[in-house]
């Protein structure tokens, strides 16, 4: 024992079998060789003499600890559970048990028991293994939900700084901190992991996705395809790099890639979901949209309670409860769907739909479509434990929003020629017609998004500013008008500062929550500017001439030149290592050419009624 703890480990194992050599079934003995040989890399051979040992000793709590290591070195997480549990109902303040704990959930990829990994915070409050495995506990019961007061990274940081060469502390900061949304935090704590574990590949790609959210494309391709080399069996090293191609609109290589992560991992649900956007983005939608079912979001609503035992699938007859999914703009975007179901009910093939939608969009769609029924969507974090209600309805069959272009677009030539309009109201379309006419008479009205109201470190690579928005605002024959739907008074402020017109603000309209009122100012203007907002849907939903601008075309185009969900919709995209300035010209350009065209004789009309 005394070359033992000295670190003489190889004499120390000598010594222990000159005592079983003379008492074979010596406890102690047994069990100290057993945990020798574990720290000398044969868990195998430590196995059996740490059973021995407690066969005759089963009180004994660090032999329970050193058994349910060798367990989980062994690849037996569950039973090495189970002895790590009892070594600590044995002697709670066992630090080795407690650290075997974090060490075996985080090697199998689950979820680290937050209360072990406090207990070990409380032994050794330096001890940088606890508060990593409290890093990541929180981190997990924090994704997705509000800030919390530690979300993960909180602790993580303290790991790092305890121990700054714990590269698996290190990496999952890094990841932390990518997943909520610190991109440039992210890079800067991946790079210090590389040079931590420079043949890591998972931690070259960590790197590639912070990399990849700040649309540094080379360089985290560069990150992905390291890693690809590093472990061939890295499903998210080839997933990095397919969002890579996807992103340089290379989308047959993206898919190769995605396959390829696919085969490694067939049950990661994004990977699938990625998959899908790669075959959709070349227009090869039968294999896109059996892939697309696959997507998160389409999970999470199958497992809410109370829906109904069958998915609908086209049966006639049914009473068919529609749930909406993800965000505003794809709400707006299966909206476009909604006709085909006002058609199946108006001729009977249908017996009732009920449509789940954000309650601002309500005006809109019941106007447009009485025939069918509406009812709010919770968007609060109960939501997913709650059955979806509309009072008085009972359905035989739900599906999600999400599938039904999958149903009623199995193909391009399935979409509409003509704009299907969600109709504004006709009184405030006039109302705002007076009020640009006496604000800017003679000239065309632009209405200008340029961002997501969503301003995390991930997003800010989708938007411009507004002064990179310079070209638009200073044209002179052109007014502009903000459809901007959060507060921008700052950034308006700047850009008057800066000398640039100012734009116009529409008196009285809550652009954020009174949808109804922003489709009708859409209708009353000339055309619309938008980045890829719920603003770029909505214009596309009312049938507005519109231009989009965005990182690159994606798979809402479908493999199209033209966007095939509202053809009142041109995009233009910003290429891998372009400033917004170029692609903002080019947007100011093909307005004017919008502009033109819509006064020319028999061209679009410039207005909509």
């Amino acid at each position: 024992m005394a070359a033992h703890r000295s670190g003489r480990i190889a004499d120390a194992v000598a010594i222990y079998r000159d005592v079983l050599a003379i008492e074979p079934e010596h406890a102690r003995a047994s069990h100290l060789l057993g945990f020798a040989l574990l720290q000398l890399g044969s868990p195998a051979a430590a196995l059996p003499l740490l059973a021995t040992a407690l066969r005759r000793a089963p009180r004994t709590p660090d032999a329970w600890a050193h058994f349910g290591l060798a367990l989980s070195a062994l690849g037996q997480e569950a039973s090495a559970t189970a002895a790590l549990r009892r070594a600590l109902l044995l002697s709670p303040a066992l630090l080795e048990a407690a650290t075997g704990m974090i060490r075996v959930a985080r090697d199998a990829g689950r979820a680290v028991p937050e209360r072990a990994a406090a207990r070990v915070v409380v032994l050794a409050p330096l001890r940088a293994v606890g508060w990593h495995g409290l890093g990541l506990a929180r981190a997990g019961r924090a994704f997705g939900t509000a800030a919390a007061h530690d979300d993960g990274s909180v602790s993580l940081r303290r790991a790092a700084l305890i121990d700054p060469t714990d590269r698996p502390a290190v990496t999952d900061l890094a990841d932390t901190l990518r997943s909520r949304r610190h991109p440039e935090s992210a890079r800067t704590i991946g790079r210090w992991a590389v040079c931590l574990g420079p043949a890591s590949s998972a931690v070259r790609s960590t790197l590639a996705a912070s990399l990849f959210d700040l649309d540094r494309i080379d360089e985290a391709d560069t990150a992905a395809r390291t890693a690809a080399v590093l472990a061939p069996g890295n499903a998210r090293a080839y997933g990095n790099r397919a969002q890579c191609l996807y992103r340089a609109d290379r989308f047959a290589e993206a898919a190769g890639e995605g396959r390829r992560a696919a085969m490694i991992d067939p049950r990661d649900p994004q990977i699938r979901a990625n998959l899908s956007s790669y075959h959709l983005a070349m227009g090869r939608l039968e294999t896109g949209w059996r892939l697309f079912r696959d997507r998160p979001s389409r999970r999470v609503l199958s497992q809410r309670p109370g829906l109904p035992a069958a998915v609908w699938s086209g049966e006639t007859g049914a009473r068919l409860m529609v749930l909406a999914e993800q965000g505003l703009g794809d709400e707006l975007l299966f909206a476009t769907c909604w006709p085909d179901l006002a058609a199946r009910v108006r001729d009977g093939r249908l017996a009732a739909v009920a449509v789940e939608l954000d309650a601002r969009l309500r005006p809109l769609a019941e106007r447009t479509y009485p025939v069918l029924r509406w009812f709010d969507r919770d968007r609060s974090e109960r939501s997913a434990g709650t059955p979806p209600y509309c009072p008085g309805f009972e359905p035989t069959h739900w599906v999600a929003a999400g599938d039904l272009p999958s149903l009623f677009r199995p193909e391009v030539d399935a979409f509409p020629d003509g704009p299907l309009h969600l109709v504004p109201d006709r009184g405030r379309i006039a109302a705002f017609r007076r009020w640009l006419d006496a604000e800017a008479p003679g000239i065309p009205r632009i209405g200008l998004c340029w961002r997501s109201g969503l301003r995390t470190g991930d997003r800010l690579k989708y938007y411009p500013a507004l002064p990179d928005c310079r070209i638009l605002l200073a044209r002179p024959e052109w007014r502009v008008v903000v459809l901007q739907y959060d507060d921008c008074t700052d950034e308006l402020a700047a850009a008057a500062a800066a000398g640039l017109p100012p734009p116009l603000l529409p008196p009285g309209l809550d652009r954020r929550d009174d949808l109804d009122g922003v489709a009708a100012l859409i209708a009353a203007l000339d055309i619309v500017v938008s980045a890829e907002t719920a603003v770029l849907a909505l214009a596309g939903a009312v049938g507005a001439p519109t231009v989009g601008f965005g990182l690159g075309r994606g798979w809402v185009a479908l493999g199209q030149s033209r966007s095939p969900w509202y053809p009142t919709v041109t995009g233009l995209h910003r290429r891998p290592g372009e400033d917004w300035e170029p692609l903002m010209k080019r947007v100011a350009d093909r307005t004017a050419e919008t502009i033109a065209q819509t006064k020319e004789p028999g061209g679009k009309a410039a207005r909509l009624d």
